[in-house]
């Protein structure tokens, strides 16, 4: 068992160093075996093609968002992403917090969402995956991969078309295609180029609900769409990038990324319910904004020596990382359209006429360079520090005032240590402070789409891991983020009403305690306080809204081997109680959700080929989701999902 834990403390680090694009990728194509369940490490979060489990997602860890902070990353490398990322390119992407974000030589306190690519391999094989559901949606992906040169040069190229379902009501058209060429010049080095698009449109725009008081809508029919069919989205979404991983000889090793992320919104448009009482009477408006677009390069080079003392391994990086982000937001128009009923169709004509105002525009330059230096000494323990300078420079123009231009240029540290306790048991520790970015105005503020500048966060955690058998692993860790909170002020300005600290114990449970039996079990028990003057004068409650005290989640899957392929799975889901108003005056309840279903993996003509059925949420859970500026979206209904893969 000792070797075990060593080992795959080891192998965490060491695919640190060569992570990206090493010869240990998953090949492009060959869908039929992805399953988050039995590919997922800790309870932390894991998406592996269509399937996401776990905690925590891109948008969601710890209560706050990797993905709205600028902690994305791409083989490991910074990634600053604009729009999605499309799974023509990406075969998913891992949730790193607590220990295993300790194999991040420059960690980030919100926690890192770290995508993998679709490496193509040296194998011809092709892969075909079909969808129906949920809600009467289809769905067909198809990849390959093409070994031009085998060994040497090799290309993956897909492309997937659907027509989407939303929960409430609505369909959309999304279509996106995107391709990898993989270059081994020689056997130290790999040069990689990958682009993808991603165009999306005829979808109506969403309910936004918001009440007159401290109190829940009513309930809705959730398939009924109740806005106005004119209330429409579409975008073009783009990708583009390159890797190259060079080993330079004497312990040296060179890895750099530079990518171009892009999102256009062609038409932007929400529904809004404002005022909405108790029996669901409510004002309704139409929110209409001009396109704008959102682009972004960004990347990052990082030079790596590793060297060797006896047992000892010391490490020692140096890095550079970049972006430079510019935007456009406003200009929006609110067309009201009279009184009416949450949860009942009342279509309107759509104005002949309407104005829309000037766009605004923003610009985010941000380099950071630092070092740091990872220590392991097996069976003893692992040590790393790293220092890094930021600078950051923010320049918003909005007509009619001065531009305004935020500037910083902080010291950012970090620190870890783990200790091998026994053969089976692990403690670690941290420290990282950052410089995180903090979001953007909602859409039921008055400066919707502005975005605030970065601000500097902290986060400390601390924990144990300990292997219960082989197979099975426990971690448990405690947690505290410090960050400014931003929300809507008394005159519904988006703006920084003082800190919020989280503050929170997280337990994650995976493997196998039983020969065909796997098991993904996490909770997170959170406590959120918001202190500064709004919450002293009565502004606003001290806990914030859209965090919840509670998580727990869990994933089985079992299917013996005489099950010959064959297995069922099913998951719950537990969501605490949580305010539902500002000022802290009413609780939404909480509530938990079952879903099920089962996969068989079989053979066509020695070709993989897996069958998957699902029903989520088999109860029909009804809940409210709430968001951190207090309106309301429903959690999704009872659906089903049946999808076909095949690899020939």
């Amino acid at each position: 068992m000792g070797g075990y834990v060593r080992g795959r403390k080891y192998g965490l680090r060491a695919a640190c160093i060569v992570a990206a694009l090493s010869h240990s990728h998953a090949a492009f194509a060959q869908r039929a075996g992805e399953n988050a369940v039995t590919s997922a490490q800790d309870a932390f979060g894991t998406t592996v093609g269509n399937e996401t489990i776990g905690l925590y997602s891109a948008t969601d860890v710890r209560g706050f968002s990797p993905t709205e902070a600028g902690n994305l990353r791409i083989e490991g490398l910074y990634f600053d992403r604009q729009g999605d990322t499309t799974n023509r390119i990406v075969s998913g992407n891992t949730v790193r917090v607590g220990l295993s974000a300790q194999s991040y030589p420059f960690p980030a306190p919100t926690g890192i969402a770290d995508y993998r690519l679709r490496m193509p391999g040296d194998r011809q094989v092709s892969s075909a995956v079909a969808t129906f559901g949920p809600f009467d949606a289809g769905n067909l992906e198809v990849d390959t991969q093409i070994p031009i040169m085998p060994g040497k040069l090799s290309l993956g190229l897909g492309v997937s078309g659907s027509h989407e379902k939303q929960p409430f009501g609505t369909p959309s058209s999304v279509w996106n295609a995107g391709g990898i060429l993989r270059w081994r010049p020689s056997d130290s080095v790999e040069i990689v180029p990958f682009g993808a698009v991603n165009f999306r449109y005829d979808r109506e725009g969403a309910h936004t609900v918001t009440t007159a008081g401290a109190f829940l809508p009513p309930s809705v029919d959730r398939a009924v769409y109740y806005g106005q069919d004119w209330v429409e989205l579409s975008s073009a979404q783009s990708a583009l990038g390159f890797f190259v991983r060079a080993d330079l000889g004497g312990d040296w090793t060179l890895r750099t990324g530079w990518f171009r992320s892009m999102n256009y919104r062609l038409e932007q448009g929400e529904n809004l319910f404002r005022n909405t009482q108790q029996d669901g009477r409510t004002d309704r408006f139409a929110l209409i904004l001009p396109g704008n677009k959102l682009s972004s390069w960004s990347g990052e080079t990082r030079l790596t020596r590793v060297m060797t003392e006896g047992p000892r391994r010391h490490t020692v990086h140096a890095s550079f990382r970049g972006r430079l982000k510019t935007r456009t937001f406003g200009g929006s128009t609110t067309i009201p359209l009279g009184p009416g009923f949450i949860g009942v169709a009342d279509p309107e004509p759509r104005p002949a006429t309407y104005a829309l105002g000037p766009l605004s525009k923003s610009k985010v330059r941000q380099g950071t360079g630092g070092v740091a230096y990872e220590g392991l000494w097996p069976q003893v323990g692992e040590v790393s520090f790293g220092v890094q300078k930021a600078f950051y420079r923010r320049r918003s123009e909005q007509p009619g005032i001065p531009a305004v231009v935020s500037t910083d240029s902080p010291w950012l540290v970090n620190g870890t240590v783990a200790a091998y306790l026994t053969d089976a048991l692990v403690a670690y520790g941290s420290f990282t402070r950052g410089l995180e970015e903090s979001g953007e105005a909602p859409q039921n503020a008055l400066n919707r789409g502005e975005s605030v500048p970065a601000t500097r966060t902290t986060q400390i955690d601390a924990g144990l891991r300990y292997a219960i058998t082989p197979r099975l692993r426990l971690v448990a860790g405690v947690f505290q983020v410090t960050k400014p909170f931003f929300n809507l002020d008394t005159t519904n300005i988006f703006t920084q009403l003082g800190e919020v600290r989280h503050r929170g114990i997280e337990l994650s449970l995976t493997g196998q305690p039983l020969p065909g039996l796997t098991v993904v079990a996490g909770t997170v028990l959170l406590e959120a306080r918001i202190t500064g003057p709004a919450v002293a004068a009565g502004r606003i409650g001290a806990e914030p809204l859209g965090r919840y005290p509670r998580i727990a989640r869990l994933n089985m899957q079992y299917g013996p081997a005489a099950w010959r392929g064959f297995s069922v799975e099913g998951q719950v889901e537990n969501i605490s109680g949580r305010y539902a108003d500002l000022l802290n005056r009413v609780r939404a309840p909480g509530y938990t959700t079952f879903s099920m279903g089962g996969r068989y993996v079989f053979k066509v003509q020695d070709n993989n080929v897996a069958l998957r059925l699902q029903v989520q949420n088999l109860t029909d859970a009804y809940a409210w989701n709430i968001s951190p500026t207090a309106t309301f979206t429903p959690i999704d209904q009872r659906r089903f999902v049946v999808s076909l893969t095949a690899d020939f």
